[in-house]
């Protein structure tokens, strides 16, 4: 008696579910209302004047790449830990704290920098 065969199946098309038959299907739909659309005309803005204040420490892209330095820097040393730990593995032990945390921590000023970017006023 083989397995294979109490899994077999009859395939058969399933019949599409034809729009057209029903004649407003899309009326409540904004997009597809033909309608004459007008032209829309914003409001010229004033610039947003920029605070002034204290310029900051260091730039917006170095600490970004600062911050994927750092998170690098951890993964490798993870990494290294991990493979000269390697006989932990059996107590699940892999990793000393140490690098899970420069990890962290790089990942953190990388969000940082992408908080103060999303943030910015030209």
């Amino acid at each position: 008696m083989c397995a294979a065969g109490q899994f077999r199946d009859i395939v058969s098309t399933v019949k599409k579910y034809p729009q057209t038959e029903q004649v407003d299907w899309d009326r409540g739909r904004e997009g597809y209302l033909d309608l004459p659309q007008k032209p829309v005309y914003a409001p010229i803005a004033k610039p947003a004047q920029k605070p002034q204040g204290k310029e900051p420490l260091i730039a917006i892209s170095t600490e970004e790449r600062l911050g994927s330095l750092i998170a690098a820097g951890g993964m490798i040393w993870g990494a290294y830990a991990a493979t000269v730990h390697f006989a932990g593995i059996f107590s699940f032990e892999l990793v000393p704290p140490g690098p899970i945390e420069v990890c962290a921590l790089g990942i953190l000023v990388w969000l940082h920098a992408k908080w103060r970017r999303s943030t910015k006023i030209n």
